[in-house]
């Protein structure tokens, strides 16, 4: 049994075919590293996720797939460790992730390169991950605020990568980035013994 179509359906079913096809292709997840010397990346992620990785055995940033629900300009800059709090020492250097996102109940990965040798096991030394922010506090003369780096409690350790050379934190939303760096900035540090 043959079907007529009419020519004039023939544009408009190539149309839909068309349609169809452009559906059915997916964005490839983005995968990024930056110029040699940079210390910022700035990429937009959607819903197939990415990393960003700076170069030579550098920090990275993975963004897994489905955590974003809508492209976003995400940024992940890198900074030379300024942590100054007393009985604290600080591994590799301070790290910004932007904008201001909650990933919940998922989570980012930032895999931070090991400069040193640990003296002992995280759980041990409290390592952990804190973040430069002002801290308000009410007292006697009145309301006071200073700014200061504080544990980062959105984020914890999630172990060292499988070839041991990166420490690798789970990042479930990301600090407030306004003022200049480093507030905002992550670094991770542990208790000096």
């Amino acid at each position: 049994m043959k079907v007529a179509i009419s020519s004039g359906l023939l544009p408009w079913l190539a149309l839909a075919g068309l349609l169809a096809s452009c559906q059915q292709e997916e964005r490839q997840a983005v995968e990024i590293t930056a110029p040699a010397g940079s210390n910022r990346i700035k990429a937009l992620v959607g819903r197939p996720g990415g990393i960003l990785r700076f170069p030579g055995g550098g920090a990275s940033l993975q963004i897994p797939a489905k955590l974003l629900q809508e492209d976003v300009t995400v940024v992940f800059q890198r900074r030379e460790a300024s942590l100054d709090l007393p009985g604290k020492d600080v591994v590799g250097r301070a790290y910004g992730i932007s904008p201001r996102l909650n990933f919940a109940p998922g989570a980012v990965r930032l895999s931070i390169p090991v400069d040193r040798t640990l003296p002992g096991p995280a759980r041990a030394i409290n390592l952990r991950l804190y973040y430069y922010c002002k801290k308000v506090s009410e007292g006697p003369p009145g309301r006071t605020q200073v700014d200061t780096w504080q544990q980062y409690h959105f984020a914890e350790f999630a172990g060292r990568s499988s070839n041991g050379h990166f420490l690798e934190f789970d990042v479930f939303r990301t600090p407030a980035t306004g003022g200049k760096p480093p507030f905002g900035m992550l670094q991770a540090a542990f208790d000096v013994k």
